[in-house]
């Protein structure tokens, strides 16, 4: 069986829990989704979940989560950036890994079927005859896309349930060595399957040990009245999520927003596709608006003719004009941004029939749903390359291996907090150091050792302030070591690739990313005032040490300290030898180790960390 060597690096990830890792890297990792899920809207689907659905069914995933009222998932999830090239925004992506993140299982040669998403019953008894012959089901698919490519004998497969109850296998497509262009297949529905409790099963096959073997589905449409040749739609939709007016950044500080030049401001990107065989003369807008209370900031379009006429199922980039006048404003509080584009191609309902010049339409099939797309820009206290969607993780696999994100301020700041989005719930209460440099040639300007903490939704970040702000200016970085072989799992966007901005280190010097694909969820918190100077009691009660870095494993606590703990890397505690001293203490340890140790001094009930360097 062929794999490639990429594939066996990601697998060993999946397996992270399995056996200890002998190499570090820096790898793509699954998401755990199912221990986020709202048992409030559990309930909510359930009461949604007795009726039968009817004709017709039409699906096109372009509202960025899974319709519980038509679908049944196990590991599949809709992603509204996976897709390369789709019918339209949004798609339903099986990727071989169950709702939990965890792989189906922990053998690394087994190959079997992974993840499958099931419509809800539908009613196709009672079909006339001239509709019995009629019934067809559509869709759209892509191998891989922006996850991982399924291998040649991998396989997606679509099987209906007939009369009887049985499974029955329609239609089968394996993988192969690159990414496709979306497909689309039409498949009759015969006899068998005309039933009152009908349904349809997607099912992937591949590695059951991770995210190796991904399939795309897009634009699922069944109905009656229809042809082998239907593979046309009175649908023009938009195909992706709107670029960013910011270039590579997705939201700034206040400040760097009120610095900007026309030279870092951009048009707005998106793409069009006519799902129809004849030409359409269509209209798009696109305009910036203040997010909370909906009020136009800017109007880059209003209604501007494609030239030329889009011609029949053609698939087109377009762009709005540049947002200039953004860097004439001035904003004194913190607000978001909204960029809207949206088409005027004339999409309505899908038509019943029409009888005497009335039209009929068919109310669960609207065609205007995926012709708008929004994004949001936040102008508020931070840099970020995210939008804040959580597609997959990333993480390093090595003890003492350090993970780096660079920004850039226009002019002198200060960090004040880092957020990061911590996606494995397993790993709340971990510890790691964040790490703050002006180079990556140069040792830290700051560090602080902190503990993940738990949440409560997966796109939620978790803001750590920092003890002081941490003046910085041009690039910077803003990371994190870890003290584990285990990965230390960290949201990953794909909607926008900033993998340039990414470095990491796991040997003793810094490599680029180069083959996890996307925007990590680390974010910079800003302020432009410098710190305040501490209070003149609290200056008295502050705890130094020296010498540091340290020598013949002696160091002098300078302070009044009441307790004394030492750790290593590793957060394991090493027995100290404490003796009084004059204004303060010595502290005797033994440990021929270099390398970085935390010192924990308490004063008056109020403890203070202490990183000391031995080398």
């Amino acid at each position: 069986m062929r794999r490639s060597i990429v594939k066996l690096g990601l697998f060993l990830c999946a397996l992270m829990g399995v056996f200890h890792q002998s190499f570090g890297q820096l790898r793509q990792l699954s998401v755990n989704r199912s221990d986020y899920v709202d048992s409030k809207q559990k309930h909510i689907h359930s009461k949604l979940l007795a009726d039968t659905l009817e004709l017709p069914f039409w699906d096109d995933f372009s509202q960025g989560t899974l319709d519980s009222t038509k679908w049944e998932s196990r590991g599949a999830n809709v992603s509204l950036s996976i897709g390369v090239g789709a019918p339209s925004l949004g798609v339903m992506l099986l990727d071989g890994t169950k709702a939990n993140g965890q792989p189906y299982s922990t053998d690394i040669g087994q190959v079997n079927l992974t993840d499958r998403i099931t419509s809800r019953s539908i009613n196709l008894s009672g079909l006339s005859d001239e509709a019995q012959g009629s019934t067809y089901l559509s869709f759209f698919w892509q191998a891989g896309g922006k996850a991982e490519i399924p291998d040649s004998e991998d396989f997606l497969q679509l099987s209906f349930l007939d009369s009887l109850g049985n499974w029955n296998v329609i239609w089968t497509q394996y993988g192969g060595d690159s990414i496709q262009a979306f497909q689309q297949e039409i498949i009759p529905l015969e006899g068998i399957y005309q039933h009152g409790q009908f349904k349809m099963m997607f099912q992937s096959s591949g590695r059951m040990a991770g995210p190796f073997d991904s399939w795309l589905l897009d634009y699922v449409y069944l109905n009656k009245n229809r042809s082998e040749d239907d593979l046309n739609y009175p649908d023009r939709a938009l195909t992706q999520l709107n670029s960013s007016f910011l270039g590579k950044y997705t939201a700034l500080p206040l400040f760097e927003f009120n610095a900007l030049s026309d030279t870092v401001l951009t048009s707005v990107q998106n793409q069009f596709y006519n799902l129809n065989d004849r030409f359409r003369a269509m209209e798009y807008s696109a305009e910036i608006r203040d997010k909370g209370n909906q009020e136009p900031v800017m109007v880059l379009n209003s209604n501007t003719p494609f030239n030329p006429v889009p011609l029949a199922n053609e698939r087109r980039d377009f762009a709005s004009g540049i947002p200039t006048e953004l860097a004439e404003q001035n904003r004194e509080e913190e607000f978001d941004l909204e960029s809207i584009v949206y088409l005027s191609s004339g999409d309505d309902f899908l038509i019943d029939h029409i009888t005497d010049g009335d039209t009929t339409y068919f109310s669960q099939v609207d065609f205007r749903i995926n012709d708008t797309a929004r994004t949001t820009i936040p102008i508020r206290d931070y840099y970020a390359f995210d939008r804040g969607t959580v597609d997959y993780a990333a993480g390093i696999n090595q003890r003492s291996g350090m993970l780096a994100v660079k920004y850039h301020a226009s002019s002198p700041a200060y960090v004040n907090a880092l957020s990061i989005n911590f996606t494995n719930p397993a790993q709340a209460g971990t510890a790691v150091d964040l790490l703050i440099w002006s180079s990556l040639e140069a040792e830290p300007v700051f560090a602080k050792e902190v503990i993940i903490q738990p949440k409560n939704q997966l796109e939620e970040f978790t803001k750590f302030p920092l003890d002081t702000a941490i003046q910085v200016e041009g690039d910077f970085y803003v990371g994190y070591m870890q003290f584990t072989n285990d990965f230390v799992h960290i949201g990953l966007d794909k909607s926008n690739d900033t993998s340039s901005e990414v470095h990491y280190n796991i040997s003793g010097s810094w490599a680029p990313s180069e083959q996890v694909i996307g925007s990590l969820m680390i974010r910079a918190h800003m302020q432009t005032e410098g710190p305040q100077p501490p209070d003149s009691p609290e200056t008295e009660s502050q705890i130094k040490a020296y010498p540091n870095p340290v020598e013949n494993n002696k160091i002098f606590l300078e302070g009044d300290v009441d307790d004394i703990k030492l750790y290593d890397t590793f957060g394991r505690e090493i027995n100290i030898d404490i003796s009084e001293a004059e204004n303060g203490k010595f502290v005797n340890f033994t440990t021929n180790r270099k390398g970085v140790y935390l010192i924990k001094a308490w004063n008056k009930n109020s403890p203070q960390l202490i990183r000391i360097l031995v080398k």
